[in-house]
This record gives C-alpha cells, sequence and structure tokens, in this order.
C-alpha cells in the first residue's frame, strides 16, 4: 500500500500546525518568565557561578543584575565578573545600554560565609524583542562556599566598545516599540512607534536640540573635546572674565623682572587648579551616577531635574544670579587674599577657590554637564570632562597672562548673547529629558521654540552696525526661519493637532487599581451597571506603558470611542501583589491592555501586549468589534 499521501497529507497538518503556532507567536505570545530565562547556579571554589540562559528574542540588562545575602542572612559579596561580553543597545530615550544574548555567566565572589553557608539573592529583569517587558526577577539558593578556596579560572571576554550611534531608523507600524525594563536600564532599539516623536519620518531634530544626546552618541574623545569647547565658550561670559585682573594680580606679585616663560608656569598653574577643582566634582558625578541614573526613569524626578534646568537656564538670561551664599564667599575670599601671588601653590590655591567664587554664571553650565555626567555613571568620564571643561575655561586665560589682556575682545552686549545662548542650551536639555513625555506636537513646537530663542541671541533682530554683525545676524535668521517653519510644519500637516495638544493637559479617565480585593470590586461594579471594562497593566518602569498614555490615551478620539467603558489601571509600581494581579490573566508583564463585555466577560482575542499608536489602537477596536 503506497503510504505517501497519508504522508503528504500528514507533512502538510504538521507544516499548518507550526505556521499558525508561528504566527499566534507574532500576534504576541510570549513566553512565561521562566521560560524565557532559565537560572541555575553552583559553588565554584569562593564564588558562586550563576548560568542565565536567554530564550531566542529576548534579553537580560546588565544594569538590572544584582547580587546580596538574603535578609537576615550573614555574609558579604563582592563585585560580579561577568563572562560574556554584553551588547550595546541604543534607545531614543534612555541612550544606550548593555544587555546579554542568549546566555551569560556571572561569578560572584563570597568574602564572608557563616559556617560556610550562604544564601544569596540574585536579582534580574529582561525584556521580550517584541515589545514585553518582564517585572524583576529574584532566584534565591542556599550555597556552601570555602572562603578561602582558590578563586576559579575566569577569563571574561573584553568589553565591546560603545557604538557611536546605533539609532534605528525602521518606522515598521507592525513592529511595537520595545522599552527598557527599569530605571537605570537604558535602552533598546525601537523598531517604533515613530521614534516617540517623530511619527512618520527619520528626523532627528530632536537630538540636535540636546548637548547630552550629542554627548551620549559620540566617543570619549569627542565628549572630552566638546567639554573643551564649551570651557572656552564659557570664557567669554561676564562672570569668568573677572579671573583675569586675579591671574594678573598673581603675575605683577612675582615682580617687574617676571619672564614670559614664568608667567606662562605661573598662568598654567593658576589653571590646573580651576580645572582640577571642575575634575573632582566630574568624579564625585560619575561615582554617584548609577542612584542618579535608576531615578532618572523616574517622570517625577524627571520633571523636577526639568525644573532645575529651566531655574539654571532663567540665570543665564539675566533674571537672577546663581552664586554662594554671601558668608562662605567671604570665607573663600579672606582665604585667597592671604595667599601669596607669585608662588606655585599659593597660585594652585587661589585657582581652586578663583574656581568656587569667581565664576557664578558658570554654575548654571556647570550643573548641567555635571548630570549628564551622573547619568552616565563613568567616574573616569567625568574627571577627564569636567577637567576638559577647565582647561577650556583656562586656554584664553594662559593666553592673557602670557601676553596681556589686550588681546582680549572688548566687553560688551555680544557678551549678553553669549550667556543667552547658554541659556537656551539649558532649556534644550530640559526638553530632552522630558521629550518622551509630552506629546508628540508639544514635543516639535518647543523644539522650534527653542530654535527661534536661539535665533534671537544670535542676533536676527539686532540693528546692523558692523560686516561681522550682518553675518551673526544672517545665522540667526536662518536659525529663526528654521525654527518658525518647523513650528509652522506640525498644525499644517496635522490640523488637529492644537486640539489634540489641548486634550492631553485633561487627566485620564483611569481608576487605579493595586489590590485584587480592589479589581474585584471594580469589575463587580461595572458588571452591575452594564458597563463595559477596559483593563491597563501599567508599572512606572515600563516606558511603553507611558507611551501608551502620552501618546495614544490622551486622545480625545481614543477617549470618546471608550466613553462607555469603565478604565482601571493596574499599577504593578512597587506592589507586592504584582504577580497574583499578573497571574490572574496569565500575563507576563507590561504593558497588557484588556477588555472585558457588559457581562464581565474577557475579549481574550482582543489583548494588546505592546505600544501601539493611537491610529493602530482604533483600528484594533474596530478589528475586534470593541463596542462603543
Amino acid at each position: 500500500m503506497n503510504n505517501m499521501p497519508h504522508r503528504n497529507l500528514f507533512l502538510a497538518l504538521l507544516l499548518s500546525w507550526l505556521t499558525t503556532f508561528a504566527f499566534a507567536n507574532d500576534d504576541g505570545e510570549f513566553l512565561p518568565v521562566n521560560e524565557a530565562f532559565q537560572v541555575s547556579a553552583v559553588d565554584a571554589g569562593n564564588h558562586v557561578h550563576f548560568t542565565f540562559t536567554i530564550a531566542d528574542g529576548y534579553y537580560l540588562y546588565k544594569h538590572r543584575f544584582g547580587f546580596e545575602p538574603t535578609a537576615g542572612t550573614p555574609g558579604e559579596l563582592g563585585e560580579p565578573v561577568y563572562q560574556q561580553a554584553a551588547e550595546w543597545k541604543d534607545d531614543p530615550i534612555f541612550g544606550q545600554v548593555e544587555v546579554f544574548y542568549s546566555s551569560v555567566d556571572v561569578y560572584v565572589p563570597v568574602l564572608a560565609a557563616d559556617d560556610g553557608f550562604i544564601e544569596i539573592d540574585a536579582h534580574y529583569q529582561g525584556c521580550a524583542d517584541k515589545g514585553l517587558c518582564y517585572i524583576p526577577q529574584t532566584y534565591t539558593n542556599m550555597y556552601q562556599i570555602d572562603v578561602d578556596a582558590a578563586a576559579p579560572d575566569i577569563n571574561p571576554e573584553p568589553g565591546k566598545p560603545r557604538p557611536e550611534s546605533t539609532k534605528s531608523t525602521d518606522l515598521d507600524a507592525e513592529s511595537p516599540s520595545v522599552f527598557p525594563a527599569e530605571a537605570p536600564l537604558g535602552s533598546e532599539k525601537r523598531p517604533n512607534p515613530g521614534q516617540i516623536t517623530q511619527s512618520s519620518t527619520d528626523l532627528d531634530a530632536d537630538d540636535a536640540l540636546s548637548l547630552e544626546t550629542f554627548l551620549s552618541q559620540n566617543g570619549l574623545f569627542s565628549i572630552i573635546g566638546m567639554f573643551f569647547l564649551i570651557g572656552i565658550g564659557l570664557t567669554f561670559t561676564p562672570c569668568v572674565l573677572p579671573m583675569v585682573p586675579i591671574l594678573s594680580g598673581i603675575i605683577v606679585g612675582q615682580g617687574t623682572d617676571l619672564s614670559r616663560r614664568k608667567a606662562a608656569a605661573l598662568s598654567i598653574t593658576y589653571v590646573l587648579g580651576m580645572a582640577v577643582t571642575y575634575a573632582i566634582l566630574g568624579v564625585v558625578a560619575g561615582l554617584t551616577g548609577a542612584k542618579l541614573q535608576v531615578a532618572m526613569q523616574n517622570p517625577t524626578v524627571l520633571f523636577s531635574f526639568t525644573a532645575v534646568f529651566v531655574v539654571l537656564s532663567f540665570s543665564m538670561f539675566g533674571f537672577y544670579e546663581l552664586q554662594l551664599p554671601s558668608g562662605i564667599q567671604n570665607r573663600l575670599n579672606s582665604i585667597s587674599q592671604r595667599q601669596q601671588g607669585g608662588t606655585y601653590i599659593g597660585v594652585a590655591i587661589i585657582g581652586v577657590l578663583s574656581a568656587l567664587v569667581v565664576s557664578p554664571c558658570v554654575s548654571a553650565p556647570l550643573a548641567g554637564a555635571l548630570l549628564y555626567i551622573g547619568q552616565s555613571g563613568d567616574w573616569v568620564l567625568g574627571g577627564l570632562a569636567l577637567l576638559a571643561l577647565g582647561l577650556g575655561m583656562g586656554a584664553p586665560l594662559i593666553a592673557i597672562g602670557v601676553t596681556g589682556a589686550n588681546i582680549l575682545p572688548k566687553a560688551g552686549g555680544w557678551m549678553d548673547n553669549v550667556k543667552g545662548l547658554f541659556g537656551v542650551m539649558l532649556l534644550a536639555v530640559a526638553l530632552w529629558l522630558v521629550k518622551h513625555l509630552l506629546p508628540e506636537t508639544l514635543a516639535w513646537v518647543s523644539g522650534g521654540g527653542l530654535l527661534i530663542l536661539a535665533g534671537l541671541y544670535c542676533g536676527a533682530l539686532d540693528p546692523l552696525t558692523s560686516p561681522r554683525g550682518k553675518l551673526f545676524r544672517g545665522i540667526g535668521l536662518t536659525i529663526l526661519a528654521c525654527g518658525s517653519s518647523l513650528i509652522l510644519a506640525q498644525f499644517i500637516s496635522s490640523p488637529a493637532a492644537l486640539s489634540s495638544t489641548a486634550s492631553v493637559q485633561q487627566p485620564l479617565p483611569f481608576q487605579r487599581i493595586r489590590s485584587e480585593q480592589s479589581l474585584d470590586q471594580a469589575l463587580a461594579s461595572a458588571r452591575a451597571n452594564g458597563q463595559p471594562v477596559m483593563i491597563d497593566y501599567f508599572a512606572d518602569w515600563c516606558t511603553a506603558c507611558f507611551e501608551m498614555e502620552h501618546e495614544t490615551f490622551s486622545h480625545s478620539d481614543v477617549q470618546n470611542r471608550l466613553s462607555q467603558h469603565v478604565w482601571l489601571q493596574i499599577d504593578l509600581t512597587n506592589n507586592p501583589q504584582d504577580n497574583a494581579l499578573l497571574q490572574r490573566y496569565n500575563l507576563p508583564g507590561p504593558p497588557a491592555i484588556l477588555f472585558f463585555d457588559k457581562q464581565g466577560n474577557e475579549l481574550k482575542n482582543a489583548r494588546i501586549y505592546a505600544y501601539k499608536s493611537k491610529a493602530q489602537f482604533l483600528n484594533h477596536l474596530e478589528q475586534h468589534r470593541i463596542q462603543h
């Protein structure tokens, strides 16, 4: 008997089943967290060897690994060593971050253990490439350790260099954004919903608005060079120029027979004292940067830092001065005056004190630089970058100390323009910090406004007094025109942009839920009133959740379409019931959006597991016949 037809039929059915499964997976089926990330651990001498096996299409964040003795367990652990090198991923919001694919081996040294035993909590968190992020996980186990044993032979792969830029240009609307898991996570390349503030184009105009964005996408030498140039620019502000008579006084203190070589040496000593002061600030910012980076994902913290940058920028615009309290300034001044001019130690001390006392105007851009370094978490970068900033500020001072102040441009209104441009840069950083929390139109309009402001400070409307004035006025007019065009384009391309922007200012109609009991009560109330329900799973470490709030749920079209629904938002942030709330509907993590009819029955085929733009979301509602 010929079995070929039966075999062909079997193969066809098998292929059909596999294809169906594959497409079901593409539609949002994600692995349970214990299948996406499998953990095993064994003791290895005086180390514990953890192995994290990662499923295809999933990854773990290096920032989210943490190892500590279980609460109440005596013991001490050293710094973990990662066998494999992490890969860099780039996120349009959080910058670059290191992640692991496939697997990673982590060796954790045990420095002290109670009677040779120690229980360790291993913390980790990861995401799926297709747009789902799992809640933080903890793996706990007991190990027998000989702290005096030899360390295992560990040969970690060298770290991969940070790429200059890996920004995504893929705008596939059906591939939802991938988002970082939690604060300090940085990143992911998003096959985006429009790069958050870029709905249908790959323009990087918002990146051009931000010095921080430039720095985050360039290598060490580019960053140091940029800080050096910023330092030179800061020299030509009204509050740095008073350093000139201080430096002149130092040189005069040596006597009339001072050689040019000695004058140069004294000038360099003065500048190094000033630059090292800034370098120390940079190192401190880098060492404490991990904590800052964790906080920088929280919207409350982001808006707080934005307010700080706005306050700093207004000081550059001349609304007020930022400086040390007068009592501290007077004390530092008295110490400075007691130092003998012309001696290298005294000159270095005066340089340190000058950095603190004589340059209050530098405090605003300096604070911005420190915040950038704090986010990087790199103390070496912090020290070198701020050293370069101080050397840049000092380069013109060295020239002045050697040749005299006659080479310095004359003071005038142009110095206020320089301060104003630094104020615009600070506002640009403020906008960059929260641009992903703003509606698209508002972000672009704000960027256009900054360009207009920059054009004005470049002299776009200043009277023509010289050929040089014509050049700067032309530059200013060009920048002003670009800013105006950017704003007009938002309203020409979208006539409803203004109303859409205004609508997001209204509070979202969500009822926050943090327990199963509250959820049961809300569902029972909706069922009794004959109302359908939409449930949104939310966490403050879920970037896509914020995108849905500000890019989708905030639109009046979406709110009107679901006006008969009860909007429930389950908040998983620091929620002890997070696992129970997720397991209730067999969900791996946020984002997840569920729909229920008037009888309280879930429309399971209508589930959403990743970011959807307003248009995609409304189309999803129509496709699944979600009732009005």
